[in-house]
């Protein structure tokens, strides 16, 4: 592994996956560089959450990667109902699962997941994806929440991905972006689902719609962000 997320103590990864197979792939791609604690239900992965953040001296995972259907219900639910983001502040998830639909990727994009990939994957790529992640997330700073404002409003409420296009709009004179620049500025050298892009861009639209901003699309793969007020 490269050195970009060496550290005295290795990374910690929680995966919520009930496919015996699925544990197997995982624990190839990761048993160089990574420990990893395994969960086969919604119930078990609580449970050690909560056991987790009341007790100090408790190792803390790294990274969470969640597949949608357990065996004791879906992700999705609980993503919506319990989890609220909280993991997601300091822990970055990823979801991997067999489920393409758009309207999940953008329930998990909207409850903050950092990615989603769809299976089968490709193990190379999981693991650049998980070192990009944990390496931008340890610059960041644990619970690292910078707010990005437009015309001198904060705009509340975003995800990282998020704050990112609105300062990449910010940072354009013509608040004009195309495909190209926001997988290099937003994703750099990581490889996103082709419907990434799009999810992000639809659930930033729904934010900025009360702060009277709009996201107008230009065609050809470009947008421009507009203050409705001007």
């Amino acid at each position: 592994m490269s050195d970009t997320i060496n550290n005295s103590e290795t990374p910690l990864i929680w995966i919520l996956e009930d496919d015996k197979g699925c544990q197997f792939v995982y624990e190839q791609i990761l048993k160089n560089n990574f420990e990893t604690l395994y969960f086969e239900n919604i119930k078990k992965f609580k449970e050690s959450y909560e056991k987790t953040i009341n007790k100090n001296n408790m190792k803390q995972p790294a990274m969470i990667i969640a597949d949608l259907m357990l065996n004791d219900g879906n992700f999705l639910s609980f993503l919506t109902t319990e989890f609220h983001g909280e993991l997601g502040v300091d822990v970055p998830f990823i979801v991997v699962s067999s489920d393409d639909d758009i309207d999940s990727l953008r329930v998990c994009f909207k409850e903050g997941a950092t990615d989603y990939i769809t299976k089968p994957f490709r193990k190379n790529e999981l693991l650049v994806k998980i070192e990009t992640i944990l390496k931008n997330n340890r610059s960041l700073g644990k619970g690292f929440k910078p707010s990005v404002s437009v015309d001198g409003v904060t705009i509340e409420g975003l995800t990282g991905k998020q704050k990112k296009l609105l300062a990449l709009f910010n940072s354009q004179e013509d608040r004009v972006i195309d495909r190209d620049l926001i997988l290099d500025k937003v994703w750099g050298d990581t490889s996103v689902h082709p419907k990434t892009l799009d999810v992000h861009l639809y659930n930033l639209r729904r934010k900025l719609h009360p702060y009277g901003l709009i996201i107008k699309s230009l065609g050809g793969g470009r947008w421009t962000l507009l203050n409705a007020e001007k």
